[in-house]
Order: structure tokens, then sequence, then C-alpha cells
């Protein structure tokens, strides 16, 4: 039983592996302290602020008899249907049109006009030169408002045309550059006061000045960016503009550059550029010290980010996400950083590294109902922020490594000379203990005889 026992107890751990296990030990925790960083910190439970947009629907029953089959049925204009369209168009802004899937690009003619019924109650848009204006026409389904037309020349000579509720601005004239959107009600055909074939008709909520597209900005022009107005911190002012309010030229020249040159700079440019902080670079901002467009570095934690469809603009912007960034120096006011792009994939309290450019002063009241004064800062997009471990760091990390390995492997040596030099005394021991005995053998067999 005893040896049974004994049989079953594991045997000892020789030193050899203990000491390679503590080198193992101390080079993960080498790695762990001075080459290894974390992924930033998200919180998945909180999820992305984004506004809940309320989608209208339209009744397929009334929409149907809408009718383009044939140029008589183009040439009239079905009431019903269009007084629905117009009802239903009414509270359709920028955010609406995109939560209804407003295609990026208007779409061809030619797909429109071969299956129509494939768009029918669509949101689509066009752009061009306003070539005729009519209104105001009584009929409209909701009071107070009142039917307007128009007709547009594309860039390819070809026409589109729109119904709409709300009255044209004192800028939008015969041959101003403008953009229609609405439900895509039929195909309409005209003859007076131009003789028009298989042109669209859109239903929206109001006609726009549109812009011919910039190209790429390349350059801040001073001039453009001069004419923001920041200094008064009264409510109404442009301090206090969101950024759906604030459609400026300014804003959209300094968006596209910011988009257009986002890989001029690499990360080590960034790098030497300065960062956002209270006892610096924020007192140079109160002092006026620090021009607009001036590139800047800002660290902070995301607390919440919302997305909002931009107006006809020149830059071709089509979205602006806005970040409101937590910095540690700023205590409980948030910096707020617009980007012009959708920006929908970052967790909420991610550690970001935002490279931007400042803009204006930006006013905004808080929960306690406290009024703050920040700089605004417009950035091609919200990057998170991974510590860059530093050469000499990775050197002594990759020295203590080193160090450790070959201290394992002395020890490992110097073990197994040991555990020899045990054999072999055991050996010889073994060896000594045989010969005694064999002695012993024969003087006992001599005495015998």
């Amino acid at each position: 039983m005893l040896a049974t026992s004994r049989s079953r107890i594991l045997p000892p751990i020789p030193p050899v592996l203990r000491f390679a296990f503590l080198g193992v030990l101390l080079a993960a925790l080498v790695f762990f302290t001075m080459v290894w960083q974390p992924s930033p910190p998200g919180d998945a439970t909180i999820s992305p602020a984004e506004p809940v947009v309320a989608v209208p629907e339209i009744d397929r029953t009334i929409l149907a008899g809408a009718l383009d089959g044939t140029r008589v049925q183009r040439l009239l204009l079905d009431v019903e249907p269009l007084r629905h369209l117009l009802a239903v168009a009414i509270d359709v802004g920028p955010s609406v049109a995109a939560a209804l899937g407003m295609p990026p690009a208007p779409v061809p003619l030619e797909r429109l006009q071969a299956d129509p019924d494939a768009w029918r109650g669509r949101w689509l848009w066009y752009e061009g030169v306003l070539e005729d204006l009519a209104g105001p026409h009584e009929g409209h389904p909701i009071d107070g408002y009142s039917i307007y037309e128009a007709t547009v020349r594309l860039a390819d000579g070809k026409r589109a045309m729109a119904a709409f509720s709300i009255p044209p601005g004192d800028e939008i004239r015969r041959g101003s550059w403008v953009r229609i959107e609405g439900f895509f009600m039929k195909l309409r055909d005209t003859t007076y006061p131009v003789d028009i074939t298989g042109a669209p008709m859109l239903v929206g909520r109001t006609i726009q000045r549109d812009y011919e597209d910039w190209g790429p900005v390349r350059e801040l022009d001073p001039k453009i960016l001069a004419a923001v107005e920041d200094t008064s911190f009264s409510p109404g002012e442009m301090v206090w503009h969101t950024v759906e309010e604030d459609q400026t030229e300014a804003l959209w020249h300094l968006g596209a550059y910011v988009r257009d040159t986002a890989n001029d700079r690499t990360l080590a440019d960034w790098r030497r550029i300065g960062t956002l902080n209270v006892h610096d670079t924020y007192e140079k901002f109160v002092g006026n010290q620090i021009a607009r467009g001036t590139p800047m570095r800002v660290f902070g934690t995301l607390i919440r980010r919302s997305t909002v469809a931009a107006p006809p603009n020149p830059a071709g912007i089509r979205f602006w996400t806005v970040a409101w960034i937590q910095v540690r120096d700023f205590g409980a006011r948030l910096i707020p950083i617009w980007v012009p792009k959708r920006v929908d994939d970052l967790p909420m309290r991610a550690d970001l590294e935002v490279r931007g450019f400042y803009y204006r002063w930006l006013a905004y009241e808080s929960i306690d109902s406290g009024r703050h004064r920040v700089p605004l800062f417009v950035a091609a997009d919200l990057d998170t922020f991974h510590l860059e471990v530093d050469r000499t760091m990775r050197q002594l990390g990759i020295g203590l490594a080193a160090a450790a390995s070959l201290l394992i492997v002395l020890i490992w040596w110097a073990q197994r000379r040991a555990a020899r030099q045990t054999l072999q005394h055991a050996h010889d021991m073994d060896e000594r203990r045989r010969r005694r005995r064999e002695r012993a053998a024969i003087t006992l067999a001599r005495r015998e005889t």
C-alpha cells in the first residue's frame, strides 16, 4: 500500500522548469509594461446620440392615380396625387430626405423614363438653371400654403419640373442655379411656354438655391474665413449657431479644405503640431492670437455624436457629423468638432486624437443652464488615439527581454551541468558500493573455506 500511494504522487517540478517559467513571466511583464498598449476604451452600452427621424408615409392608392402611360395622360396634372404629395412633403427637410433614401446623384432621365413605376413615390432631386417659375396657385391641401411650380434646365439641356409649397426666396429668380427635391409623381409633357416631353415631375417642400461645384479646395482663403463674425456673445449671434444654421461659404470652404487635404500630412507631421490645452493654447484663443484655419490636435473622450444631412452647397458635402469631446483640461466644458461626412462607427467614450482646424468660437448652454464659449474645430475625421511607444522605450523593452532570455539560458545551462555532475556522482557512488560488495563477498568466501 505504501509503495502504491507513493507512486501516485506527482514528481517534483525540476528546477530548470521553475526558472524557465519565471523567465517567461518576466519577459511577459516587460512586454505588457513597455510595449503593449490596450485599444481605446469604449462603452458599448451607450448608443450614439443620433436624432430619431420620422419618415412620412405615402398612400399608394392615391399615388396610383398619377398616370403617365400616354401623352394625353402626361399633359394632364392629376390633382389628387398632387395634393396628397404636397401634404406629405411639407415637413421633409434634409435629414428626413436622407432617411427617405435620397440617392447621392440625380437619377438619369433615361432610367426614369424607361420604368417610371419603379421610381414613383421615391424622393429624388435635380439641379440646374431655373427656367420658369409660376405661382402662387390655389388648391393647396393645407390652409395657409399655396402651390408653386418650377421648370429647371439640367446641365445636359433636358428639363425637370417641380411643385412645392414654400415661397421661393428673393435670391431665387429665373436664371439662378437651383435644386429641386421631392417625391417623384409622374412624367410630364407640356406645350407652352416650352415643348417638353417626358420630364420628371417632383413634388416637394420648397425650391433651394444651389451652387456649381467648386472642385478640390487645396488652399485656405483668409478672406473667406475673415467673414466669420463670432465676437459677440449675445443670443442669436453667429457664436450660437449650430451646424444647421451655420451653412455659409466660410464653413463650406474650410470643410472642403480639411477633406481634400486630409492625406497631405502624415501622422509624424501632425505629431509636431500643437495641442489644445487650458494653460497655453486656450489663452491664445482668448487673446485672438490664433488665426482661423490653424491646425491643432484635440485629445479627449467622445461624449456625444450626431449626424445631420447637409443642404445644397458648392463643396459637395452631403452630411455633417457633430461630435462633443471631453478634454481633461476643460473639465465640464465640451469641445465641439464638426466633420464634413457621416461618422457612425465609433463607440461612445472612445479616446480620440482629433486633427482639426480652428473655425470659430461656439457658445452653448449646458444641462445645468450654464453658458460656455469654447473653440470650434472642423476635422476630416474622428481619429482614435493610439499611444505610440517611444523608440527608446522599445529598445529598452527589447534589451530587457534579451537579458531575461539570456538569464534563462544561463540558468538552464547551469542546472543541466549540475544535473550531469549529480548523475555522475551517483554513478561513481554506485560503482564504489558495487566494488565494496564484491570485496566483501570475496573476503567472506575465503573465511568459509
